[in-house]
């Protein structure tokens, strides 16, 4: 009797352990879950090499969630500035074109001007539906974010 106590033990704490490490790993991952992606998009001009980003921030559960800044400021991780970025939210897409210092977005809505925007960039927005948006993206000389 004594034997099977000791192995039924062995056996609980083995099933408790692996259900513990099952519960960090699943715990862990729902964490990771919340923690906002980045990318970002480094522009050059041809006129006068000047750089300009476009970044992305998504976050939520399940990345629901969308802020798209123009900016001069290379760091990846961002909390927006309405005072010096170009500000874009939600979930739909910001294609965009280059010619020479000139970033053309096609957005919908347009978004304020910042006012202490710094940069030789010159920032053009046209205000564009999703289907036209869409269409513009055959051409390779758009590209979204």
């Amino acid at each position: 009797m004594r034997e099977i106590l000791k192995a039924l033990g062995l056996l609980l704490f083995v099933v408790l352990a692996i259900a513990g490490i099952f519960l960090l790993i699943v715990l862990n991952d729902f964490t990771n879950a919340f923690q906002p992606t980045y990318s970002k998009v480094e522009l050059i001009s041809t006129k006068d090499n000047s750089v300009i980003y476009i970044k992305s921030k998504n976050w939520g559960l399940t990345g629901d969630h969308q802020v798209t800044v123009i900016t001069s400021n290379e760091d990846s991780e961002f909390e927006p500035d309405s005072t010096q970025e170009y500000i874009f939210n939600g979930l739909g897409a910001v294609v965009y074109r280059v010619k020479q210092d000139t970033l053309i977005l096609y957005v919908s809505p347009k978004t304020k001007i910042p006012i202490n925007f710094q940069s030789n960039w010159k920032i053009k927005q046209i205000e564009t539906e999703s289907s036209e948006k869409q269409e513009l993206l055959v051409n390779p000389e758009y590209k979204q974010i």
